[in-house]
């Protein structure tokens, strides 16, 4: 059986480096120098993302020919919970932690783009909630309700509310599954709300920003230095004979020296922009 490890935030593209993409998943999930028909277990730690990235890679993992088993080892919460769905067998470590809420968008415009991005956070909701149903044993209602508040569970909850399909013993876990702490997984969480929010405000031209203000944060950490520190804090120790869904290159944990450290600000605003389709430039994205 061959082994994968998700470890980071979900995301389209990666910026930080410490994302985990539709396309990355692709490429190891249906390499074509290994058999297809192979049954696959994926390795997750996550604090979520984009809504959209995990659903692609949902059905990319719900399409595979061959088993896929997926262990939380660590936190699957709000997008990662969409992605796990996609499991033949789902299971958790004791320590681990679970987590839904109610996807969550930075809109701005007028009354009909604000009634827009309403509406928009409705369906997404609703979809989210047509993936659970295929699996949990509460009602779709009692979902709504847990996701409308934010729940937090820990194995065992999410074991009988049917998110889950089993729990690791003690001994079939390891020594490197340890208890998870929910304020430390919290703030993952809002880290990645928050700087998907800066992203957007950028892209809406919301962020008051001048030329050169690269060259004048110089005692600040660099680009670099931040998506490495994000993702220590989030990396996870796995087998050698585990494939890791490639993030960046360079590699984070090796980052180097930026080559341009005063890259306008107006190219930056233009890489960004890729990140949102054109329809949805002014109404963001949901989370």
């Amino acid at each position: 059986m061959r082994e994968i490890i998700l470890n980071g935030y979900i995301d389209d593209e990666v910026w930080f480096g410490d994302e985990i993409t539709p396309e990355n998943l692709h490429a190891v999930l249906y390499d074509d120098s290994k058999n297809q028909a192979e049954d696959v277990h994926i390795r997750l730690n996550s604090y979520g993302g984009s809504c959209n990235a995990a659903v692609r890679m949902h059905d990319d993992i719900a399409a595979y020919p061959g088993k896929v088993n997926i262990t939380v080892s660590g936190t699957a919460a709000s997008a990662a919970t969409v992605l796990c769905m996609a499991a033949d067998h789902l299971e958790m470590t004791p320590g681990s932690l679970w987590m839904i809420h109610d996807p969550s968008i930075m809109a701005i415009g007028n009354v009909r783009a604000l009634k827009d991005a309403i509406h928009l956070l409705e369906a997404c909701k609703e979809s989210i909630l047509n993936v659970y149903s295929a699996r949990i044993r509460i009602t779709r209602e009692q979902a709504s309700a847990m996701m409308t508040k934010t729940t937090w569970m820990d194995a065992q909850t999410a074991l009988e509310d049917g998110f889950i399909d089993s729990i690791l013993t003690v001994k079939q876990a390891g020594p490197q599954d340890s208890i998870i702490s929910q304020p430390d997984a919290e703030k993952k969480v809002q880290m990645w709300i928050d700087r998907h929010n800066t992203a957007a405000s950028i892209r809406n031209n919301h962020i008051p920003l001048k030329e050169g203000v690269l060259h004048e944060a110089q005692d600040r950490p660099s680009t670099a230095e931040q998506a490495s520190q994000m993702a220590e804090e989030t990396q996870e120790p796995s087998s050698s004979a585990a494939e890791e869904v490639p993030t960046a290159s360079p590699p984070v944990d090796q980052p180097q020296p930026l080559t341009n450290p005063g890259t306008p600000i107006s190219q930056l605003q233009k890489r960004l922009a890729l990140i949102m389709p054109p329809e949805a430039k002014n109404k963001g994205e949901a989370v």
